[in-house]
């Protein structure tokens, strides 16, 4: 089905800019790939599961380590799942912190089929407040999940102890321009794709940006780790958005891709070191006895 999407995105932003726009946006906001790796269904027979009401659906969280540790949210990327986190979670539990995860909407066991920025960065904007946060505390995310991260904070007025980017995006606009490329939209076709964005989240999308977001948001330290040679994000994202943040570190790795630095001992290491002097600081939470 793929090799068709192409051709007919070709024809029909000849035929109709405006409806090549729309089927486009419904298009790009489909997970295509929701499967659960084997070694990370372990995690969810392992963590403390709870919910979060939401209006859209029910959010499924979990959570691992001490109640009274620092928190630690854990936010996960496109096509993936909470448990994808799981090789940097237990670790952070074990040295006594408490850490969150939550599913993206249409993501993991998620019954929505469709989801975008807006959507994902009020779930987790949902579940902060939900767990209540007395003290600041730290977010670990990964790729999309750094987008969803950022956006998210900089709507609240939480501080935020460590910010903490396994690899992350940066211009909103060139993932819609990537994604207009890959299925053959004109140019008509592909500004009625942005207004549409705009229509949904109120504002320009050309400020929908990881690096200029990150004046919005109180936080103490961001540190970006990123693959010289990720083929999913280029490293230039990340460059952008450590040399527009304060108080950021870009950290370059080699050879551990997109999705297996989540479980490289490395990363994972460099994760625990970074978040270390935290432990005396804790970060408790009223929303969850668990």
């Amino acid at each position: 089905m793929k090799k068709f999407i192409k051709p007919y995105f070709q024809v029909l932003s000849t035929l109709s800019p405006s409806l090549a726009g729309k089927q486009a946006f419904r298009l790009f906001q489909i997970p295509i790939n929701k499967k659960i790796r084997p070694k990370e269904l372990p995690f969810f027979d392992q963590a403390n599961s709870f919910i979060v009401p939401w209006y859209h659906e029910d959010i499924r969280c979990y959570s691992l380590g001490p109640i009274d540790g620092p928190l630690v949210l854990m936010v996960h990327g496109w096509e993936s799942n909470a448990a994808s986190l799981s090789g940097i979670a237990t670790p952070l539990a074990e040295a006594g912190y408490h850490t969150v995860l939550l599913n993206l909407p249409a993501h993991g066991y998620s019954k929505l089929k469709r989801t975008n920025l807006k959507m994902c960065s009020e779930a987790l904007r949902e579940v902060i407040e939900f767990l209540q946060p007395t003290a600041p505390f730290s977010v670990v995310a990964h790729s999309f999940g750094s987008a969803v991260t950022t956006y998210a904070l900089s709507k609240t007025r939480h501080t935020v102890d460590q910010l903490i980017f396994l690899t992350t995006p940066d211009r909103i606009t060139d993932v819609f321009q990537e994604f207009a490329n890959f299925i053959g939209l004109s140019p008509r076709a592909y500004e009625q794709l942005l207004t549409i964005t705009e229509n949904l989240i109120q504002e320009p999308i050309d400020r929908v940006n990881v690096s200029t977001l990150g004046s919005l948001i109180q936080h103490d330290g961001l540190l970006i780790i990123h693959d010289q040679s990720d083929r999913i994000i280029h490293i230039d994202k990340a460059r952008s958005v450590h040399d527009a943040w304060d108080n950021a570190t870009l950290e370059i790795i080699q050879n551990t891709g997109h999705y297996k630095m989540l479980w490289n001992e490395d990363v994972i290491r460099t994760i625990v070191n970074k978040l270390q002097p935290l432990k005396a600081q804790p970060s408790p939470t009223q929303g969850i006895d668990a």
